[in-house]
């Protein structure tokens, strides 16, 4: 995004793609993660039902794929913390797997979500607020990935270095 960017290309497209990625590698997570079938069908019909609406909305305004889409974001997004929600539901009585990488895509996706949806709101207002919701995603984002981190390291460094 940045080479296109000092380039003057335009690079709105490649969030749609981003969120439209991250919601199918998410969800295959999320399925291969839970154990009820009815859960797994779930995801995979919902992300199917999705990747369709999707579809059909670029296919009637093939521009919708060249802006900043919020309904794509906020599909892709929300879909994805309901996922996240089912697998926290089943870890209030099972064995808590994957709980702070659940903890982090719910508090990112969802204030990442809410950021998205209220930037269009500060188009109207000065540099500094839309810097600031800017700031505060790229803020989520690095908490997101501290909490992925602390993730691999309590559930998979110890199983390394013992190899």
């Amino acid at each position: 995004m940045e080479f296109m960017y000092h380039f003057k290309f335009d690079n709105l497209f490649v969030i749609n793609i981003f969120v439209i990625g991250q919601m199918i590698l998410l969800s295959l997570f999320y399925a291969s993660i839970l154990e009820l079938k009815v859960q797994k069908k779930i995801v995979k019909h919902s992300v199917c039902w999705a990747l369709f609406i999707l579809g059909v909305q670029f296919f009637i305004d093939y521009t919708q794929f060249l802006k900043f889409n919020l309904f794509a974001i906020t599909i892709t997004s929300l879909l994805i913390v309901a996922f996240a929600l089912l697998h926290f539901y089943n870890m209030l009585t099972e064995h808590k797997t994957y709980y702070y990488i659940t903890i982090a895509v719910i508090f990112f996706m969802l204030g990442s979500t809410i950021l998205y949806l209220v930037g269009n709101l500060t188009l109207s207002l000065s540099n500094d607020v839309k810097y600031l919701s800017w700031t505060l995603n790229a803020f989520l984002f690095l908490i997101y990935q501290l909490f992925i981190l602390y993730e691999w390291k309590i559930s998979f460094s110890k199983k390394f270095s013992s190899d």
